[in-house]
């Protein structure tokens, strides 16, 4: 998904991302996080691990690709669990799972 790439480039340099699994949790607790995607070669409890803290705080959460190309997208190498901050941010790439994007949970 080239768009998704695009959106995710332009966020990670608007500082609308936060990236890595202990800083993305953080920023869901303190509110701060409007969607998260997980890279989906994660292991089955991170995903889970994340998937229900979005339910629970009802926020977006999309599996989608693997971590090394999430993490090149948004050029901090390592990093498979993505939080946008952005609200415009968020409802964009949203919608690009939900207008029949790639895999997504």
């Amino acid at each position: 998904m080239k768009r998704l790439q695009t959106l995710l480039g332009f966020a990670a340099k608007a500082g609308a991302v936060v990236s890595g699994s202990a800083a993305v949790e953080a920023g869901i607790k303190k509110g701060r996080i409007k969607l998260v995607v997980c890279a989906a070669d994660l292991s089955a409890r991170t995903i889970a691990k994340f998937n229900f803290l979005c339910k629970e705080n009802r926020i977006c959460f999309h599996c989608y690709g693997i971590l090394s190309e999430l993490s090149l997208w948004i050029g901090n190498p390592g990093r498979g669990v993505i939080g946008i901050t952005s609200k415009q941010f968020a409802d964009t790439i949203g919608s690009l799972f939900n207008d029949g994007g790639e895999h997504h949970k």
